[in-house]
């Protein structure tokens, strides 16, 4: 074998494996549009979806997204069967720090309290008052006053359906995330939910990436901050008004 051939050879076997392998991801089965579309008889479709393929063309590999019930997010996160999940924080997320590294932001998730009377002003108003809230869903903001008693969960399967137990009276305040609100006022033009509510807590949504994924969080980061500065993150949102 003549030298260059043997060169050839080695810089080919040389090629960092992670180049051609398949990112798995995942999605809360009980998110609601705009977020997630549930329709079994498509590839996942919503917001994170978008923003997870486009992530993954920026990074240049293939992407495979799991829709999963939130308590079989953590078993597959503990089981190493996904590297990432891209619609998760710090406060939200139930992995342990030492197994994980974080990107830095893709966008701020904003919950608010809102009613169909008038704009809360305060959780001082709401003593003793149930508030609609979604299954399995952590409210940092909230949780002291739900453990004290000062505020009482009424758990709906999904954002949506949290929405329209407040049009049905079923209670007189929800949390909710701003865009899913947006969203569904838009499509119920006789809902009588107020557009505005009290913001109750401002999260960065990152991902976690599994810590020995053959993907570097530096490459993540660097993919993050190309789909914000070209302008792709806010295309996906601006899809959704």
């Amino acid at each position: 074998m003549q030298f260059r051939e043997l060169f050839f050879l080695i810089s080919i076997l040389c090629l960092p494996a992670q180049a051609s392998s398949t990112l798995k991801t995942v999605i809360g089965e009980n998110m609601s549009a705009p977020w997630y579309f549930a329709d079994t008889a498509r590839a996942p479709q919503g917001i994170t979806a978008d923003y997870m393929r486009a992530l993954a063309s920026e990074l240049r590999r293939e992407i495979e997204i799991l829709v999963l019930p939130k308590f079989r997010i953590r078993e597959y996160s503990q089981k190493n069967k996904i590297d990432l999940n891209c619609y998760t924080s710090r406060e939200w997320a139930q992995v342990r720090e030492a197994d994980v590294f974080w990107s830095e932001p893709l966008f701020i998730s904003k919950n608010l309290i809102v009613s169909k009377t008038s704009a809360v002003k305060s959780l001082d108003q709401l003593k003793k008052q149930r508030i609609g809230t979604v299954l399995k869903y952590r409210y940092p903001a909230l949780q002291e006053s739900f453990d004290a008693g000062t505020l009482i969960r009424d758990d709906s399967p999904n954002e949506d359906a949290n929405l329209q137990k407040l049009d049905a009276s079923r209670f007189n305040y929800a949390v909710v995330e701003e865009i899913h609100l947006a969203y569904y006022l838009k499509r119920h033009k006789s809902s009588k939910i107020q557009r505005r509510g009290l913001v109750i807590e401002e999260i960065p949504v990152r991902c976690w990436l599994r810590g020995d994924s053959p993907l570097k969080i530096s490459d993540l980061n660097r993919a993050i901050a190309a789909m914000k500065s070209n302008g792709t993150l806010e295309k996906i949102f601006r899809k959704y008004k």
